[in-house]
Formats: C-alpha cells, structure tokens, sequence
C-alpha cells in the first residue's frame, strides 16, 4: 500500500509540469485570436478557400483508397491461389514453352535459393476433382514454375511424358499393369503414384481414362479384401503390397475428393497402422516379433504421411507418426565413426544398403524430422560416398550392368535411387544440385525410345521389371513438383471437411 501511495504521488508531480505548460500555452492563443485581425485583401474569394479544401479532401481520400488497396492486396497475397483446370502439356507444347523455362544454369546458385522448403507449406483445399492447393506444384503451371527453380528442364519433362504414355499403351483392361498376380497390385500403385505426380486426374485429357481405372481397380482390391498374402521366395510381401497401395489411394483421395476412395484408402491405412510393432517398426507378414524391416517401413510410413495429408479418419495414425520417427532415430541408426561407414540399417543398427539410407532420411523428413543430426548423417553419407561428385568415378550411381549383378527386385539400383533422389532434394542446396546433375541426366540417357526403362543389371530378368522401373525413374524425375508437404506441416492446415456426397451419405445414415 505504501508502495501505491507513493507510486500515485511520483506520478502526481510528474504531471505538474506538462499541465503548467499547456495551460500558458492555451492563454497565448486565445490572446493571439482576441487582438490580432488579419487584414483580407478586397479581391479575396471563398472560392479560393474552397479549392483549398476541395484539394486537403482529395488528399486524404486518395490516402484512404491507398491504404484499402494495401488491405485488399495483402488480402489476396493470404488466400489460397485457386487452381483451374488447363490441358495438359504434350510432346509439341513442351517443344514451344522450353524457352520459357529452358535448361536452369545453376552453376552460380547459393545456397539460400536452392532452399526448396517454401515448396512443402500447406494450404487446404478440398475442393473435389481439382488438384488440391496441397499438391499446387503439380499442375501445368505449377510444374512450369518448380522446373524453373529446381533443375528441371524439357528434357527431364518429356522423358517423363514418354513413360506415362507407355504405361497408357500397356495397361491392362481391368486397369491394373504387369500379368504377374503377385506383384500387379504393387506396379499399379506406384504407376498410379506416377500419374499422380504429373497432376493427372480422371478429369484429365490425355490419361484421364488410365487413372480413373488404375483407381477403380486398387480400390475394388482392398474393398474385397483380395491383395495377395501368399509368400515369394517364402518371404510374404504383403506389407509391401498393401503399404505402397494405401500410398498410391491417399494421394488419389488427397488430390481428387472422390468418395469411393475413401473407405478402401482408410482400410489400408488401417493395416498399416495395426501391424506396426510396439516398438514402432514393421516385419514381413506384419509379425510382431522381435525382427524389424526398414525396406517394409519405409513403405508404411509414405502411406501414414498420404493419409494424414489427406485427412483420412485412421484411428492412431498420428501416434504411429511419431513411433516411426522413434523407431528411425533410436533403432535403426548408428552414429558413423567414418564417412564410409552407413548410419542406418536394414534389420540391425546401422550398415544397411545405400537404399536404406535414402528411405531412412526420406522418411523423417516425411515425418517432420528432417533437420535432426541422424537425418543429416544421412544425407552426408549419400553426398560424399553413394554419389561421390569430388570423384565421380567411384560414384555408386551408375547404370552398368556390371554393377548389379544380384537377382531379385531388391537389388534394382532404381528402388535405392528412388529413395536417395528424394532425399537429396529435400536436403537441397548443393547436395541435391549435385544429385541431381548426376543423376537426372543418366536417367534420361538410358530412357528406351518406346518411353520404359529397364534395370541394370540381374533384375532385368524379372518379368515385372519394365513397369517396375519405369515407375520408379518416372517418380525420380518427377521430384521437382511431385513433392507432399513434409517438414513445416501444421497439423491443423489438413483438417479436412466432408464433400457434398459424403454430407449426404451422413444426412441418409449411410456409413462408408
């Protein structure tokens, strides 16, 4: 109380002064109006005083609209950028827009703009069967821009719509790709994944039709319970299947709002999320034993990040986010006591393939952990040893047959290049201008003339291996806009809210 007292008093004779002050102040101009009358001239007009004024007011309104305009363009910059629909760009129109984005010389580029972050913020919308703001990039002029900024070029554009085309021609009447029951459910998925990526939807002109029944198809398998569980080389690869089918079905709700995907996406997502370990890892067959798998993992958590973009109701979907993220940095990683030496294992700590590191830092940055210290032990393993630009004839990314000589869809050099390019792009700056120097160019020049690709290697002789590895160079290529939001991903910007059909199913007591 004494304090206040006091405190009230200070400010009391504080005040004094200024009050003295303006009292003096207020007598000297009454003073001034009481005694002094200026002398106005005899041809003085109002109409003068009134221009004055006229003049003071269109100031003060042109002020007034000034700062509307502020407010109206500050406005726009904060909304959403409406996506339209425009055809799409075929062989032809790349040839006569190439001068507009042309070949990047990136050569002088620093690193700050080689910062492609910007590119991974959210922005909602829901609207159905257009391209979601989330996935802005993928659009005509979307991909225009991204190529611009990222290292695209017409080159690796037109590559990319020469394999598109050729999965057209050689897709199945029931929409599926491949003859082979074991692995059809699989290649589809990552080819839906591809068309995906270039913006195409059912709506769209040129392979419209090869996406609406690559989604009819993936979604009738899960909704009748058939993907297959039998085993390959007495290994069962059904959490792949069904890892890589819940991806491929996420991106397509994410993108498109279509009901019907709904209920098989969130049922794939389902099984992801029961058959992850308590420890937070996957194993074959989704076994909940001691035995963990990153190759398995790395599939289960780009289909938890799909799903949780697209705003699937997945009980326990974010939880087993965040024990993913656990599982990478706590189990799988072991801190390098060299350059040479790999952080990340396949089924122990550390010393897995160079596959493994590119899925292990993918997935944390998918995960929102891309900046923490195994995710950069990572990226510089891939940097100094798996691309090697210093020394590029030791590089370990090269298209030799030599190289590759192991059997088997695991020892595709594409299936580790997959991961690594993603890697590296989302690392960017100088890492990911070198990968991309390297690699984007190899991947053109080995490109058949027809639009597939076809492994180095033993894999060649697997009977999926054109669609296999064509899928996996097409999404290479398409990194530079195919990109889902990773690291500054705010849960609340993917709340999704329910289409007009889905309301009505609700309205009806219809449960999905």
């Amino acid at each position: 109380m004494v304090l206040a007292a006091y405190q009230r008093r200070k400010n009391l004779e504080n005040m004094v002064a200024p009050l003295v002050s303006i009292c003096i102040h207020i007598l000297v101009a009454l003073g001034l109006l009481l005694f002094y009358k200026p002398a106005v001239p005899q041809d003085a007009s109002p109409v003068v005083e009134v221009k004055m004024q006229e003049e003071e007011i269109k100031e003060i309104e042109d002020e007034k609209i000034l700062e509307e305009l502020d407010k109206l363009e500050q406005q726009v910059d904060e909304q959403p950028v409406p996506q339209t629909e425009m055809p799409e760009v075929v062989a032809e129109q790349v040839a006569e827009i190439s001068e507009d984005f042309g070949d990047p010389d990136l050569s002088n580029t620093n690193d700050e703009a080689m910062d492609f972050s910007d590119a991974l913020d959210i922005k909602a919308n829901d609207t159905p069967l257009k391209i979601s703001a989330l996935y802005e990039g993928r659009s005509t002029i979307g991909r225009m821009n991204a190529l611009k900024k990222a290292g695209g070029n017409q080159k690796t554009e037109s590559a990319v719509l020469r394999a598109l085309r050729w999965l057209k021609k050689t897709q199945n009447e029931n929409g599926s790709w491949t003859a082979d029951k074991n692995y059809s459910d699989a290649i589809t998925g990552l080819c839906l994944l591809a068309y995906l990526a270039h913006g195409e939807t059912p709506t769209s002109e040129e392979f419209g039709i090869t996406v609406q029944k690559s989604m009819q198809f993936l979604a009738d398998r899960v909704n009748a319970n058939a993907l297959p569980h039998g085993t390959v080389n007495e290994k069962n690869h059904y959490p792949y299947v069904n890892g890589i089918v819940a991806y491929a079905l996420a991106e397509a709700y994410g993108m498109t709002k279509i009901p019907f995907l709904r209920p098989p996406m969130e049922a794939a997502l389902q099984v992801v999320i029961d058959g992850q370990q308590t420890g937070g890892g996957y194993d074959y067959n989704y076994k909940q034993e001691a035995r963990w798998d990153l190759s398995v993992a790395g599939w289960q958590y780009q289909a938890m990040k799909a799903g949780f973009v697209a705003g699937a109701n997945v009980k326990d979907l974010s939880k087993g986010m965040e024990k993913g993220v656990s599982f990478i940095r706590n189990v799988t990683f072991k801190k390098p006591r060299s350059d040479s030496e790999r952080p990340f294992g396949y089924s122990t700590p550390g010393g897995g393939s160079d596959g493994m590191q590119g899925a292990a830092v993918l997935c944390l940055q998918l995960l929102g952990e891309g900046n923490c210290p195994e995710a950069k032990a990572g990226i510089d393993f891939i940097d100094k040893i798996v691309n090697n630009s210093k020394h590029p004839n030791d590089s370990r990314v090269q298209w030799r047959d030599d190289m590759w000589t192991t059997p088997g869809l695991h020892a595709n050099p594409l299936y580790y290049w997959y991961y690594c390019t993603q890697a590296m792009f989302h690392a960017g700056q100088r890492p990911w201008k070198d990968w991309n120097d390297h690699f984007s160019q190899m991947c053109i020049s080995k490109q058949n003339p027809e639009g597939y690709w076809s492994s180095p290697g033993a894999t060649k002789q697997h009977g999926i291996d054109k669609w296999y590895t064509t899928a996996l160079c097409a999404l290479s290529l398409q990194v530079y806009y195919r990109y889902l939001p990773t690291y500054k991903m705010p849960k609340q910007a993917v709340k999704v809210e329910k289409t007009t059909m889905e309301s009505l199913d609700d309205d009806l007591g219809l449960e999905l």
